[in-house]
């Protein structure tokens, strides 16, 4: 069963998200993952739903002001992480600081889903694995002793396509998938999932659900409507 991740980012309020809990209430399957701002994140799993944070904190404790710690975060009971999304690459050069989050993460048995992408002059100069391997390795070469393959999934989402209404053609994301399927084997002996994130929407996801390299979706926009979040996530199998 394909893993569906709904990241909200900085978005919905607190009576949005009462209503969007009343209207999901008994009709999501085990294999989605909700994962609201922090403010929200009891909400969903006093309702019963899995749960993980968009960030945690490069420390497990201490003088980190605005931070969140992953030991905190697993008191309330998260299962997964964002790390390494690209908007706290760009925004919080989180480059710097992947590689401990994810050793944080894993060593209080919280799964991490790790965010890799190029930009779109990357992509137009046919510099995509390039990026993409090196993001691998920041994530990865410190951590082997940590990861395995069930702890460990990869978001590929070309910074491109997020929020833009564009995705790359079927046979460039199959390509890619694979690529980074095949680098994680050869280089680190590794079998990792791969999502594919970047304007998924009710739009194309029966498009997507034709690629067959595609392991799950991290869904940003196209979740925070639970009507349309329902249809969508029943179209995926």
């Amino acid at each position: 069963m394909k893993l569906i991740c709904a990241n909200f980012k900085m978005n919905l309020r607190n009576s949005d998200i009462k209503n969007y809990l009343n209207v999901i209430k008994d009709k999501v399957k085990e294999n989605v993952v909700f994962f609201p701002t922090s403010l929200y994140l009891k909400d969903f799993k006093e309702n019963g739903y899995t749960i993980g944070s968009q960030n945690i904190s490069f420390k497990d404790m201490g003088s980190v002001t605005g931070d969140i710690s992953v030991l905190q975060l697993k008191d309330i009971g998260i299962d997964y992480t964002i790390i390494g999304h690209s908007e706290r690459r760009e925004f919080f050069n989180d480059n710097l600081y992947v590689d401990k989050k994810i050793n944080l993460a894993l060593n209080n048995d919280v799964k991490v889903i790790l965010c890799i992408g190029e930009n779109l002059e990357e992509f137009e100069n046919k510099k995509t694995l390039d990026i993409l391997k090196k993001e691998l390795d920041d994530a990865i070469e410190n951590n082997l002793d940590v990861i395995n393959n069930d702890n460990l999934i990869i978001a590929y989402e070309p910074i491109w396509a997020i929020g833009t209404g564009k995705i790359p053609t079927s046979d460039i994301l199959n390509k890619t998938n694979l690529e980074i399927k095949n680098y994680l084997n050869s280089k680190y002996d590794l079998s990792l999932r791969v999502l594919y994130g970047g304007s998924v929407n009710l739009e194309n996801i029966e498009f997507l659900e034709k690629i067959n390299s595609i392991d799950g979706y991290l869904i940003g926009g196209a979740s925070l409507n639970p009507e349309k979040f329902l249809s969508l996530i029943n179209k995926v199998n």
